[in-house]
């Protein structure tokens, strides 16, 4: 029952990050406001691939299969939820470093 509800969250999650980041990517505005609805962007869809990798691993919990991945695919899966918000998160702050100067 808990891992049925934490995937249930976790679609929600990701979902919500998605819409969240499409808004953003659709605001029209002066031009730095832009450049940051454009970071913030791109942070939500980091966030929604954290989420993705998330509820993988949920999944794969609640079905029993984690052990029989390998230790590279888990590792796989969450280098690239960590390599997405770092990346992502990194581009936010340049951007709002550019707009203080």
């Amino acid at each position: 029952m808990i891992t049925a509800t934490i995937m249930s969250l976790g679609v929600a999650t990701v979902i919500l990050s998605v819409y969240a980041a499409f808004v953003f990517g659709g605001i029209k505005a002066k031009h730095d406001a832009e450049h940051v609805s454009k970071a913030i962007c791109y942070q939500l869809f980091g966030e929604a691939v954290i989420g993705v990798g998330t509820l993988i691993f949920a999944i794969a919990a609640h079905f029993g299969w984690l052990d029989e991945w390998s230790q590279a695919l888990q590792s796989s899966i969450r280098f690239c939820m960590f390599f997405a918000t770092s990346a992502t998160t990194y581009h936010l702050v340049k951007v709002v470093n550019k707009l203080k100067q």
